[in-house]
């Protein structure tokens, strides 16, 4: 069985497939193989071989949960509560937590992401801040499967963070009673490693496209408004740049009873800044 299981393991690495599909499907393979182990053991505690079933076991109930914490994030797209590895392994790699566990930015301070791996950029170059003007943007039902796809393989990539900027349920629930907002899932300040601004002649609008990289890009929202002005006349006058984009709102909690809160699913959005320069 085990056999099987890792030639079928194997010959999907030589399959070109995306990240988060192929992880999925790993999830699939480990519960057969999970299910097995489980028929193992009290096969082996029904013929009294006790301690080889005890080891057997030991090790369904360490695999179950490992195949546990992996449903949620590959098929949930969130961290579980019950996940007290992780944190214990992001200490090892350096990653900075407090005594409760919870994530500590640079500065100390609570509750902050990760800190950007090197390549990831804030802005697509410099500009200086009178330069630029936040951009409303609207996203289509095919440009929403495109950012629903590139946020799953950034999150996948460990690029994104879906643990709610590190907030237990009570921080969440604080900070819902403070704005009347359900709190996102999705970290703030969620920069896509590569993003950028293009315009489409064919249906006259300046699309954005955001990916891991140029190669992976897709389009995922279009600008409709720049400021207080159509974005057909500023693009009209102007020349028009992707200063800034992030990734906002999705899944998020709501506060239910009891002190506890609940996991609602919503869409996600794009906050676009674009600088400007007077065509000549």
């Amino acid at each position: 069985m085990f056999t099987l299981l890792d030639m079928i393991n194997s010959s999907l690495s030589y399959i070109n497939i995306e990240v988060k599909l192929k992880n999925r499907i790993y999830i699939g393979i480990a519960t057969l193989g999970d299910i097995y182990l489980i028929y193992v053991t009290f096969r082996l505690l029904a013929n009294q071989a006790y301690l080889r079933g005890f080891l057997y076991f030991l090790a369904m109930i360490a695999i179950t949960y490992f195949l546990y914490l992996n449903i949620v994030f590959f098929f949930l797209g969130r961290t579980s509560r019950f996940d007290f590895i992780s944190p214990k392994v992001a200490k090892m790699t350096r990653q900075k937590f407090d005594n409760d566990g919870r994530r500590v930015n640079r500065n100390g301070a609570r509750g902050a992401g990760m800190a950007q791996p090197a390549y990831q950029s804030h802005s697509n170059g410099l500009f200086a801040g009178s330069d630029t003007i936040p951009a409303a943007v609207e996203i289509d039902a095919t440009e929403q499967r495109n950012l629903q796809d590139v946020v799953d393989q950034l999150l996948t990539e460990g690029i994104f963070q879906n643990d709610f900027d590190g907030m237990d349920d009570e921080q969440i629930i604080a900070q819902y009673n403070a704005t009347g907002k359900p709190v996102q899932a999705l970290n703030v300040n969620s920069v896509p490693p590569y993003f950028e601004l293009i315009h489409d002649e064919a249906r006259h609008r300046l699309e954005i496209y955001m990916g891991l990289n140029q190669m992976d890009r897709m389009p995922v929202g279009h600008i409709t408004r720049i400021g207080l002005t159509d974005v057909r006349d500023a693009h009209h006058k102007y020349q028009i740049y992707l200063a800034g984009l992030a990734v906002t709102d999705g899944p998020n909690k709501i506060p239910g009873r009891r002190g506890s809160t609940i996991m609602t699913s919503a869409d996600y959005g794009l906050n676009a800044q674009v600088a400007y320069r007077e065509r000549q």
